[in-house]
């Protein structure tokens, strides 16, 4: 089998095995990664048949405009909401950089829940002529996606998961990612009976002095499919979660611990204390509101646990160890974690 790709007026005709190998013996590192995205984005433009029909054109309203002012950078996105909030923070931050605007389609998963500053479309199919850039590693900071100066748009691919593209407007990032009214209110009411119940519990003391540390807890897919696991996915052990509560226990006069987590079982089976209460039977939404209103944070893997630290705004705790030493997810990381992790923070293990 056989790639064909068109890099300027040159046709390349790549065999896969031929490019695998150039990938093993890691030459031109940088462009056999582009020479993947672009033939990645090439397959995905081939018919599954011959039979099938030909694309319809591109018929969004914006089209016309997009090509004219050429100075967007689109945002299409894939994953949970911590890649999509990760992928729109990061190209936000790249736009702004380069007075660009950031495109968006109507269906996105993050305009359900926040205002976004942000040019929406009916279908990103407007993007299609939109210079395609790549990342090189997922959790890497690139910093010449920082630098998009040409007067044309462009369309990054694909996953973004540093804050350094947009630590320039984090505060902007914050504000963006604020739950509406509605959410916020719940997830405050969820906090106000949580303390409610544990000063009762604790006959009246310390009322006015509680400090609720959010605790997210990742397991879920991670743990049960063989294809993460073999990736080098790693889960934080309950000795961590012991060890961080610890930590906040020391420095704080009466903690309560509020734990959300896709396996809840696990956590009221492992996570103990009469200081720890497990928020449950929610949608993801409101568990991430409910970590982001918190004073404090501790995180165990994931994106998710990522951005609801970030917006709490408190400390953080994170577990050290996200990625197995030596598997190819360590890889897409860079070598102290350092682009991933908020400068700040406290690793544990």
């Amino acid at each position: 089998m056989v790639a064909a790709i068109c890099l300027g007026s040159t046709l390349m005709i790549i065999p896969f095995s031929l490019l695998s190998r150039y990938q093993s013996r890691n030459a031109c590192r940088s462009q056999v990664i582009e020479l993947k995205a672009q033939l990645e984005q090439a397959l995905q433009q081939i018919p599954a048949s011959t039979t099938t029909k030909p694309a319809k054109p591109c018929r969004d309203a914006f089209k016309e405009t997009f090509e004219r002012e050429k100075r967007y950078i689109c945002c299409g996105m894939r994953g949970g909401v911590g890649n999509f909030m990760f992928a729109y923070a990061s190209v936000y931050g790249m736009a702004t950089k380069v007075n660009k605007s950031v495109l968006i389609q109507k269906n996105n998963l993050l305009l359900k829940y926040f205002r976004l500053k942000a040019k929406i479309v009916n279908d990103l199919c407007v993007c299609q002529t939109a210079k395609f850039v790549h990342e090189g590693p997922h959790c890497q900071f690139n910093k010449n996606l920082l630098n998009l100066t040409e007067k044309i748009n462009y369309r990054p691919f694909r996953y973004f998961q540093s804050w350094m593209y947009f630590q320039h407007v984090a505060d902007d990032i914050r504000q963006q990612f604020k739950f509406q009214d509605e959410m916020r209110e719940k997830a405050v009411n969820i906090i106000k009976g949580s303390r409610e119940a544990f000063v009762k519990q604790q006959r009246g003391s310390g009322h006015d002095n509680v400090t609720i540390v959010g605790v997210h807890v990742r397991r879920g897919d991670i743990t049960k499919y063989k294809k993460f696991v073999e990736y080098g996915y790693m889960v934080a052990p309950p000795q961590y979660f012991s060890t961080a509560m610890t930590y906040y226990r020391n420095k704080y006069h009466t903690t309560l611990f509020l734990v959300c987590s896709d396996d809840i079982g696990w956590c009221k089976e492992n996570i103990n204390g009469n200081d720890v209460m497990f928020i449950e039977n929610n949608p993801f939404e409101v568990d991430l509101t409910v970590l982001t209103q918190c004073n404090h944070s501790i995180m165990s893997v994931g994106t998710f646990g990522w951005w609801s630290s970030f917006l709490a705004g408190g400390e953080t705790v994170y577990y050290k160890h996200p990625a197995r030493d030596g598997s190819k997810f360590r890889k897409i990381f860079s070598e102290d974690y350092s682009d991933f992790f908020y400068p700040g923070w406290i690793g544990m293990e």
